[in-house]
């Protein structure tokens, strides 16, 4: 600071102090930790796109004050108030901002209630069954949505609060009161910005699987799979660094020659959305060249178990064995009887499943290659608690209960058939113009380094519509090498940041009864959840859910409602850095009555926004938050700033409140 201005911003100091919950110390190698980007952040607290004070734009304003003039038959607003990135802003006070917007709110939420609500959002063109899921309250077209809101655990999670508390509104309209009552919706991040890798909960269960960057030390090899880690994990990256004179080989895989890409020993340049294939082509070589790790596979993985040639599905053992009873599952397993209630996320020793998903799964079967006999397998069967010796590949005649004898192969053996005949090193060259020596040689290299490779996988794989493959395949490479779950060896996947379940008071804050607030600070919050969660997906796709001719492929537990009004906090990717930004905006946007947006740097979402409301920047905190990152094991708290507010800017908290 120099006479009160903020000159220059340094790293963060103090990591060797944290310690985890055992007492276990951080090393001094934390300390200190910045992103060069940051650093450079202090021109932008006094910069010219400062958001200085509330902006509302003209034809917004114009539309609360002439009192909400509507089409008479659809109640559609007159396309003369809606020339957003055209309009004008002009300043406003606090006040006025808050009453404007909270003004428009309650009209829209008014407007689209009950029977009437819903034949005006039929008659705008939404479709019947997003509007049939408002279940007639106005508040359900109400959106909210926080900006990859763990890198604020209070300021940016709020907006998820406010969401909740939109029941009161409804209660005021409808009169339903604390038990009907329905909030507003919020919409997702994670798996919006594609940040969520969704090969990962599809193989594991888990939403993303991750390890710390500094593991690197405990790794022979470290392939950095589309994932520039020079910019894109700044305070990480000396792990990297370190690792490799210490003798630690570094791979880099990506679509151009990265700032990673200098600091590895190997770079593979692959076309842009081909990687699934690579992964492939590598799983390839390791079965052709028998360099897989044998005894892991059969105890760890499905690849030993059954599948039925004249369905395609996996062989169960009750079709198999006479009278066969679901084995009880005790390795680190709850299965839930219905009703019953499992333990908080914290206390899960392992899987938590019910009893009906639990017979939905039964339990596979294997080829014993001793007995030369089928054997029923259940989910307590794995690593150290499995025993046998099951037949990798081959085809069997399988006799079932019912009389009928069906031919069976292994896993193993119709996925060996798929790769050798599409996907041998010299077929995956043609399709992502990487070598198909180097795809042999990494193979190789892979298989001679079993529980000691790591994969770290970036964000650009998941922009392509295979981005499941991607991660299917890679763990495909990783469980053939026993390089999952190890120090050394394992799968992470790093982008955005999601490890909001760290703090475990989150549903208080969120979820509180807004009818029921606690005052009391010393006691828990008084829960109940009256708002809902909602992909972005759908709005970005013209506020449509997915049709194939006359078929509904979106789910039913994942219809949206009709957006009609949103604020959004911390973030520009809804607006400014969207997909297909044209067509959202100028299109989409026609339909949609209210848009504030919470910022302190003016983005292209402010443009395109009804009211800006202008939040305090990082130098500026008056309340207390907390962040965390996929990255490293650190809680970070940031305190209240002492620096005073540099401009008539309000926190994301008070905005909502």
């Amino acid at each position: 600071m120099k006479n009160g201005v903020v000159t220059r911003i340094a790293p963060s100091y103090g990591y060797q102090k944290a310690t985890d919950l055992d007492g276990n110390g951080a090393s001094q190698r934390w300390d200190p930790r910045c992103c060069n980007k940051g650093l450079g952040l202090a021109r932008r607290f006094y910069g010219d796109r400062r958001c200085k004070r509330p902006m509302i734009r003209k034809g917004f304003k114009d539309w609360v004050e002439a009192g909400f003039p509507r089409d008479p038959k659809t109640a559609a607003v007159d396309m003369k108030y809606l020339q957003r990135g055209k309009d004008p802003f002009v300043a406003a006070t606090w006040d006025e901002a808050f009453e404007l917007s909270a003004k428009a709110l309650k009209n829209i939420a008014e407007t689209y209630t009950g029977e009437k609500g819903q034949e005006r959002l039929l008659a705008q063109g939404y479709d019947p069954l997003m509007v049939e899921k408002t279940k007639g309250a106005g508040t359900q077209v109400l959106k909210f949505r926080g900006g990859m809101p763990p890198l604020g655990m209070t300021r940016v999670f709020v907006q998820y609060r406010e969401a909740n508390g939109m029941a009161l509104l409804d209660d005021k309209i409808r009169g339903t009161g604390p038990e009907k009552s329905l909030g507003g919706r919020g919409f997702d991040n994670y798996s919006w910005h594609t940040d969520l890798p969704p090969g990962h909960p599809m193989v594991t269960g888990q939403q993303t699987v991750d390890f710390d960057l500094c593991n690197v030390e405990h790794a022979n090899m470290m392939i950095v799979w589309g994932m520039n880690w020079a910019t894109t994990k700044m305070p990480d990256v000396h792990w990297l660094s370190e690792a490799r004179m210490k003798g630690t080989k570094i791979v880099a895989i990506a679509a151009e020659y990265s700032a990673t890409c200098n600091k590895a020993d190997e770079v593979i340049i692959v076309r842009p959305g081909t990687t699934p294939a690579l992964a492939l082509g590598i799983a390839q070589v390791l079965i052709s060249e028998k360099l897989f790790d044998d005894a892991y596979v059969k105890a760890n993985t499905d690849l030993p178990l059954l599948v039925r040639m004249d369905t395609g599905e996996m062989l169960r053992a009750g079709d198999v064995f006479p009278d066969y009873k679901l084995a009880e599952l005790k390795n680190n397993t709850i299965v839930l009887k219905a009703g019953e209630k499992g333990p908080a996320i914290h206390e899960q020793p392992g899987p938590v499943l019910t009893e009906k998903q639990h017979e939905e799964w039964g339990d596979f079967v294997f080829w014993d290659g001793e007995g030369n006999k089928p054997v029923a397998m259940n989910h307590d069967q794995i690593g150290k608690h499995f025993s046998g010796n099951p037949q990798l590949e081959g085809k069997f005649d399988v006799k079932l209960v019912s009389g009928e004898t069906v031919n069976c192969r292994t896993v193993f053996d119709v996925t060996k058939e798929m790769l050798d005949g599409s996907y041998t090193p010299e077929d995956v060259a043609k399709l992502t113009w990487a070598p198909a020596e180097a795809i042999i040689g990494l193979a190789r290299q892979i298989a001679a380094n079993k529980e000691k490779t790591l994969f770290t996988v970036g964000m650009g794989p998941n922009q392509f519509f295979n981005n499941d493959l991607k991660d299917r395949n890679v763990f495909l490479v990783a469980a053939l090498t026993s390089n999952i779950g190890k120090f050394g060896g394992n799968v992470g996947s790093y982008a955005g940041n999601y490890r909001a379940s760290f703090f475990n008071g989150l549903p208080q804050f969120i979820g509180e009864n807004p009818f029921n607030v606690e005052l009391d600070p010393n006691k828990p919050a008084n829960v109940k959840k009256y708002w809902k969660a909602e992909s972005v997906h759908y709005f970005n796709h013209g506020d449509t859910i997915l049709h194939m001719g006359d078929k509904v492929l979106t789910g039913n537990s994942h219809i949206p409602t009709p957006t009609k009004a949103f604020h959004v906090s911390n973030s520009n990717s809804l607006i400014g850095n969207v997909k297909g930004h044209y067509d959202f905006v100028f299109n989409t946007f026609k339909r949609v009555e209210f848009i504030a947006q919470n910022e302190w740097w003016w983005t292209l979402s402010c443009e395109y926004a009804d009211v800006v409301f202008a939040v305090d920047s990082w130098a500026e905190f008056q309340y207390p938050d907390m962040s965390i990152s996929v990255t490293n094991p650190f809680l970070y708290v940031f305190p209240t700033s002492k620096i005073p507010r540099i401009h008539d800017t309000r926190s994301d908290m008070e905005v909502a409140a």
